[in-house]
């Protein structure tokens, strides 16, 4: 095929660029299309210690979650932390694993 001829197979129309969302977007638009966000059952002083910080993020689907941390690794992550020392060898180490995942995620989120 040179460079010089038209290809014969029809073109697919492109949608609209506002039919796209945008997955960068914070929150979601106001109205009723938008969720509700369903926070993480914390207690006043763990809600104190972290939203300074800004540890706290929401997902996609509207779930408030640990910053760098999945919903479910943030809920385990939640319970290991409120057992503290008390943990077995190997949830220890879960703990350890998940609070080393989302402190990275901290450190990233501060450098930009």
């Amino acid at each position: 095929m040179s460079l010089g001829k038209k290809s014969k197979l029809p073109r697919k129309p492109t949608p609209p660029a506002a039919a796209f969302a945008d997955p960068r977007r914070a929150a979601a638009p106001s109205g009723s299309t938008s969720r509700p966000v369903r926070y993480l059952e914390l207690t006043v002083e763990e809600r104190d210690r972290l939203e300074p910080a800004q540890a706290l993020v929401i997902d996609g689907a509207g779930r408030e979650c640990f910053r760098g941390l999945t919903i479910a690794e943030s809920l385990e992550f939640l319970t290991l932390q409120r057992i503290g020392l008390d943990n077995d060898d190997q949830r220890f180490l879960k703990l350890v694993l998940l609070g080393d995942l989302h402190e990275a995620a901290q450190i990233r989120f501060r450098a930009t």
